[in-house]
């Protein structure tokens, strides 16, 4: 578990990018969002997926590639 801080954001926002090959976007639109929200002190918490429950209900709150994609595709729901 660990605090994410402004020191970490570059290398986020370029991990991003590099795992969101094929589908396009840009990440710094993304890094100057979380900066300016760590800047009026939020804060992140990057935890291990085997710390989450099984049945925790757990939301997206980002994304990178190209964004018609989701319009085209429907969420599944269950």
């Amino acid at each position: 578990m660990w605090e994410i801080t402004e020191d970490d954001l570059e290398s986020i926002a370029i991990g991003a990018g590099v795992l969101g090959t094929g589908g396009g976007g840009n990440p710094y639109v993304g890094l100057q969002r979380m900066r300016t929200l760590l800047r009026r002190g939020y804060h992140a918490t990057v935890i291990d997926v085997e710390a989450v429950a099984d049945d925790a209900l757990v939301a997206d709150v980002g994304g990178m590639g190209a964004p018609t994609v989701g319009v085209e595709k429907l969420p599944l729901w269950r």
